[in-house]
């Protein structure tokens, strides 16, 4: 039984859910396990001991997670909620690529001991139940601790209604031997971190879900009825094991054409043959006295046409990943038109700015819940105000940027508090601090 199919029976059992059915289909289930596995290095073609991973499940995600915070400012000026959106923001950006590789990422706040704490939930811990449009209502989040040789299981339900502007949560926690099974109910006093834990608590006039789903931005082809995302690489599966497979013919390639001699065993010292990879030829019945008593092997060896075909398959992969040509594969190979360093920038460009505008939605949706249990800890009676600022050095280049803006102002067609605002990702009011008052700078001749 996986992941999904084990937490949906769990449902049934401890929550009175009867003929509960996760929000996710078989196929989808499926999809989800293979994106993990092969993130996990544990792709199926791996198995066989001749293919050794590229690991480019790893190098796509970390790459897009690294452009989505390259030039990325996230604060609030609402100063109770800072140091929190510090902590998050330092553990988001550790973990971002992971919720890319499985398509999505919740975000969960609680209130402990007078303080907000943020739980980053991978796609493989939690459940969607229900959902409005692609907006997930309802959801099943997983915890796990071991205690000695027996395993706990924290199971929380949320459930929100807008009709009623109400969202509940509901506690159980069970243990069992066997790591691979949920077990039975027990008492919450039995882990002492979930001890003050109460079985059921409902919030009153709350306009959205206590816990945001940030959803990887690509149309999920796989269940077009489902709220949840799909991994960044999900169209790039099977070319990822082609590039695994193909770099295997690569490494065969070489190793088959090691340089070795065809010689007659009389010619060996002690009839012994030495030791080269097993790979040294010999042949008996040749005379020593013959003028080709031995024969080199060395033939050539054709990489050209292997990577060719490898790149080809590393340029699919950006393709379909959105990502600019070059990434994985070779850039001596590609095109450098203007125009097709263009267009291949924009792809990845236009990919990190869905990825980014999600993620935006994401955070301001979590801060909507912080706010509520800022209010009911005594923390803060004000809304999280959040401000999002994301650069656009995929697509540009900056050096030259500010050179080309510079040049504007100092030809009167650019405002020096417009330039200034760009480069520092403030507003004009803020960027008139920076101006000195003999700006020589933006003088002209």
């Amino acid at each position: 039984m996986n992941f999904f199919s084990l937490i949906a029976s769990a449902v049934n059992r401890f929550f009175n859910k009867e003929h509960h059915k996760p929000a996710i289909s078989q196929e989808m289930q499926t999809q989800c396990e293979l994106w993990h596995d092969i993130y996990m290095n544990q792709g199926a073609w791996l198995k066989n001991s001749e293919i050794t991973s590229l690991r480019l499940p790893t190098a796509i995600t970390s790459e897009l997670s690294r452009l989505v915070f390259s030039e990325s400012e996230i604060t609030t000026e609402t100063r109770p909620y800072q140091a929190i959106m510090d902590d998050f923001m330092n553990r988001l950006e550790d973990e971002f690529e992971i919720a890319l590789a499985f398509g999505g990422m919740m975000c969960k706040p609680y209130l402990s001991h007078g303080k907000i704490f943020i739980d980053l939930i991978r796609a493989d811990c939690f459940l969607p139940v229900a959902f409005n449009g692609k907006t997930v209502t309802s959801a099943v989040f997983v915890s796990k601790k071991t205690v000695g040789n027996v395993y706990f299981t924290l199971l929380e339900y949320h459930e929100f209604h807008a009709e009623n502007q109400t969202h509940t949560i509901r506690n159980k926690v069970c243990k069992s031997l066997n790591p691979n099974y949920i077990g039975m109910e027990c008492g919450f006093d039995e882990v002492p971190e979930w001890a003050g834990l109460v079985p059921e608590i409902v919030f009153q006039n709350i306009e959205k879900p206590l816990f945001a789903y940030f959803r990887v931005p690509c149309t999920n082809d796989i269940d077009l009825d489902s709220p949840l995302g799909v991994s960044v690489y999900a169209r790039a599966v099977d070319l990822i094991r082609q590039a695994d497979e193909q770099w295997a013919r690569i490494e065969w390639e070489y190793e088959s054409k090691e340089t070795a001699l065809d010689v007659s065993i009389d010619m060996l010292r002690n009839g012994n043959l030495p030791k080269r990879k097993m790979r040294i030829y010999r042949q008996y019945d040749v005379d020593s006295q013959n003028e080709n008593f031995y024969n080199i092997f060395s033939p050539e060896i054709r990489d050209s046409a292997q990577f060719n075909y490898f790149n080809r398959i590393l340029q699919r992969i950006e393709f379909n990943c959105g990502l600019a040509y070059g990434t994985l594969s070779d850039p001596q190979t590609v095109e450098k038109t203007a125009e097709e360093i263009k267009t291949s920038k924009q792809r990845s460009y236009m990919q990190v700015s869905a990825i980014q505008k999600n993620l935006e939605s994401a955070i301001h949706n979590l801060f909507y819940a912080v706010s509520v249990y800022a209010k009911i800890g005594g923390i803060s009676t004000e809304n999280a105000e959040i401000t999002c600022t994301w650069g656009d050095s995929v697509l540009e280049d900056i050096d030259k940027e500010f050179q080309r803006r510079l040049q504007m102002v100092s030809a009167g067609i650019l405002t020096k508090e417009k330039f200034i605002a760009w480069y520092f990702h403030c507003d004009e009011k803020q960027a008139g601090n920076y101006i000195p008052q003999s700006d020589t700078l933006f003088r002209g001749p």
